[in-house]
């Protein structure tokens, strides 16, 4: 079985070989962006932006115990799959009036209904009152708490999101997005925003359960409040944009970045429980501390060192834990055989307790003497967590590889994640052995 596991991930690397000479060719794309001046190129305030990208995985997947597909057991899972696609269309029809549209669609695989649809997840609206602060509404993905709770999914340095910086992912929100109204700008070196949100009904997610549970939290739909963000960064370099919510991963080289940030999200009954037999109801309560670093290095050779560490203090109400597995390439479990983590990839990223979250990694100057050959950012991630349930730790990593053809327009990212397998022992759930995912993903973006 060793052997058939190593077999997968050469034939993923070698896959890639054969896959780059055709991705090669992106790297004579300009990078002019796809913007239209509806006064004339004389008239910069009002114009018209296009963007578009699309994330394409090959993965093998060593699957959690007991886990089927169709009902038939299945250790390893290779699959291809499109993570994600976008369709988005920016506009400032009138000075300091900014609008945004986008479309999009996450984690088309092998099980996925036939005729998915592509869904409306962005489309706000923000006025510039001054260049302090801007005023917004709509559906969108302004999010206080976190660096990474909003992020520009298209320029990350990691092959995926930063989950933990997530909480509600799918059970009040739509791919991270919310309908809500918010206030965001920039005071001297502070960028903030602060965020009003009416959460999504959680009766709407697919792990919502109508019933409380004896000494386990779960979200409600019974006490709809509203929710209430923020997040702050004080930026000790150079200021980065804040136009569009997106936070990037790194800058590949380009800005010489340095930001200490601080966030929460808080929502009153957003959870309940049994404690005796009586229902009772927990506020959620969220808190988050970041750094993060992108500091070019070699002038002239365009190298860079990039950085991020997240503290994460979660208040959800007692033993509440989110079990997440992201495109998940399976759909059943056998209970006799099963873990606490459930079928395929999935696994503890998030619930009441603390959170360590962190990410080097290092761009290595262009290959080539003209830069045709791209750049090399190897780079590693991990999660330390203490959850409230947990009788032991949970501890995550990756070990990663991007190949920059051209920037985020055109990359390679080859990917291995190792998690923990939980289960339910006299002492309490513990973690008891460990799984891998290999994931090569290409990225292919215009804007």
């Amino acid at each position: 079985m060793k052997g058939f596991r190593w077999f997968t991930l050469l034939t993923s690397i070698l896959l890639s070989s054969f896959w780059v000479p055709a991705l090669h060719a992106q790297n004579q794309m300009g990078n002019k962006k796809l913007r239209f001046y509806l006064a004339g190129e004389n008239d910069k305030d009002r114009w018209l932006q296009f963007s578009t990208f699309i994330q394409f995985w090959g993965r093998v997947t060593e699957n959690n115990p007991g886990t089927t597909v169709n009902g038939v057991p299945q250790e390893f899972t290779s699959d291809i799959s499109i993570r994600r696609f976008r369709l988005g269309l920016g506009a400032q029809p009138v000075k300091k009036l900014y609008t945004f549209f986008q479309l999009g669609v996450n984690n088309l695989n092998y099980l996925s209904p036939r005729g998915t649809s592509v869904d409306l997840l962005d489309a706000y609206v923000q006025y510039e009152l001054s260049p302090f602060i801007a005023l917004g509404g709509g559906k969108s993905f302004w999010n206080g708490l976190s660096r990474f709770t909003s992020p520009s999914t298209s320029k990350l340095m990691g092959y995926d999101l930063n989950f933990v910086a997530s909480p509600t992912l799918g059970s009040t929100d739509d791919l991270i997005r919310r309908l809500s109204m918010y206030a965001k700008g920039k005071v001297g070196a502070i960028d903030y925003r602060f965020v009003v949100t009416k959460p999504l009904s959680a009766q709407n997610s697919s792990a919502f359960d109508a019933e409380p549970v004896e000494g386990i939290a779960r979200f409600t739909d019974n006490r709809p409040n509203l929710q209430f963000s923020g997040y702050a960064k004080y930026e000790f370099w150079e200021p980065e944009r804040n136009l569009s919510p997106a936070q990037v991963g790194t800058y590949l080289g380009s800005k010489k970045v340095f930001n200490l940030g601080a966030g929460f999200t808080y929502q009153k009954d957003a959870l309940w429980s049994l404690d005796e037999g009586q229902e009772g109801y927990h506020d959620m309560k969220l808190f988050a501390l970041d750094v993060f670093m992108d500091l070019p290095l070699q002038t002239g050779r365009r190298t860079a060192l990039t950085g991020y560490v997240g503290y994460f203090n979660f208040d959800f109400g007692p033993d509440y834990i989110r079990l997440l597995g992201a495109n998940n390439p399976t759909n059943g479990v056998a209970a006799e055989e099963g873990s606490f983590n459930g079928k395929g990839n999935t696994f503890p990223i998030s619930g009441t307790g603390s959170s360590l979250f962190a990410q080097l990694g290092y761009l290595f100057a262009p290959m080539g003497k003209v830069s045709r050959q791209g750049q090399l950012q190897p780079y590693i991630t991990g999660q330390y967590s203490n959850f409230e349930r947990f009788a032991s730790p949970m501890f995550y990593y990756d070990l990663g590889m991007n190949w920059y053809l051209n920037g985020h327009l055109s990359k390679l990212t080859l990917n291995a994640e190792n998690r923990p397998i939980f289960y339910n022992r006299t002492d309490g759930l513990s973690s008891g052995g460990r799984k891998w995912m290999f994931v090569l993903q290409y990225q292919f973006r215009i804007d």
